[in-house]
């Protein structure tokens, strides 16, 4: 269908690289194998993501979809039946006539065969984003096969393509009411080198590559986000001229047990006593990762009191800058008493000040 690669990432034709770049990464992250184990349907709308991506993000190759509606580069066009009878151009003879050939019919599909990138998608703590720290990826990557050379031919032994008969191009006719339009693409069966082979290679099964496991260390910088990925370039699926590109995409929770995480601000809450709360107190306390820190409860301080700590917080990648710490401070009542301790709250009762207290927060509040 035509123009589907905009209906695939829900993104108008008129939109940005940006806007195109955001649509990827949210779709991809929605469709990603690693959340959906064993779905077909899931997996196949993944890899159809990523090649409309790879042709909108290329401003050639989108330029070329935004004028014709599909992501094939014809090599010739052929004209006729609309203007007069037996009316023929090839337009492949025009060029070959004025430039010396490259567009004739006999010529074969030129591209480099780049292997595909690859994209993982890494689960990692917060604790993790907050430090650097070190992840050891495991996945499986293409590569090319050394026994058969990547011809997946055994013994080197080939014959003429039975399809494209040996010129690694297929053509298709499009007849219309003015004109015959005739394409041109590479042949699918030889992958446009025109041969196939006598007997399939025993090792990788006439498929040119082989599946193997790999294990690869990646640096995760500090304040790393969720949907954020780091490029490794080279470390993809192997082609004849060069590999692809490895893509580790990152998801990280914004609460765990102890701290929340607002962007670069951390949010963590300290517990006080009543006590405390009143008289104020230097109190030591031991924050996850980011260590020991002494704080000053000021008199009087009440429940939900924000404590703010500027550039304390998560670092913001790549920049080296951090954000704030805010301390929540939280009053917490004793659950159980001892009969010494009931004595005392039970004179705070009694007592004079107290009372006062509470009668101008009751008149305060209304």
């Amino acid at each position: 269908m035509a123009f589907e690669y905009y209906d695939l990432l829900w993104v108008e034709r008129a939109a940005s690289a940006d806007e195109i770049k955001r649509a990827f990464r949210k779709k991809a992250m929605e469709c990603h194998p690693d959340r959906h184990k064993g779905d077909k349907e899931k997996e196949a709308e993944f890899k159809k993501i990523n090649e409309a991506y790879s042709v909108l993000s290329d401003v050639q190759k989108k330029a070329h979809y935004d004028r014709f509606g599909s992501a094939e580069w014809t090599s010739g066009f052929w004209w006729g039946g609309g203007f007069s009878q037996g009316f023929d151009v090839d337009f492949g003879d025009i060029f070959e006539s004025f430039f010396g050939g490259g567009f004739s019919q006999g010529k074969r599909w030129q591209r480099r065969d780049i292997g595909e990138d690859i994209e993982i998608l890494v689960r990692i703590s917060l604790e993790e984003a907050i430090r650097w720290t070190t992840k050891t990826l495991s996945f499986k990557k293409r590569i090319l096969c050394k026994d058969c050379k990547w011809s997946g031919a055994k013994d080197g032994k080939y014959s003429e393509c039975s399809t494209c008969h040996g010129t690694g191009q297929v053509r298709h006719r499009t007849q219309t009411v003015f004109w015959v339009m005739e394409q041109a693409a590479p042949c699918h069966v030889c992958g446009w080198t025109g041969q196939q082979s006598v007997e399939k290679c025993t090792t990788c099964h006439g498929k040119k590559y082989e599946d193997i496991s790999c294990k690869k260390d990646v640096e995760v910088p500090p304040g790393i986000e969720s949907n954020m990925s780091i490029k490794m370039r080279w470390e993809g699926h192997e082609g004849k001229d060069g590999n692809g590109d490895l893509f580790v995409t990152f998801e990280v929770p914004e609460k765990e047990a102890w701290f929340t995480r607002d962007g670069s601000t951390l949010h963590y809450t300290v517990n006080i006593t009543p006590p405390e709360a009143v008289l104020g107190i230097k109190k030591n306390i031991d924050l996850p990762v980011l260590g020991k820190k002494t704080i000053n409860i000021d008199a009087w301080t009440q429940h939900d009191t924000i404590m703010r700590f500027r550039s304390e917080g998560m670092e913001i990648v790549w920049r080296w800058t951090k954000g704030d710490l805010l301390l929540h401070i939280a009053v917490i009542t004793p659950q159980k008493l001892s009969s010494d301790e009931k004595k005392l709250y039970e004179a705070l009762l009694e007592c004079q000040s107290w009372k006062k207290m509470e009668k101008s927060f009751w008149e305060n509040l209304f």
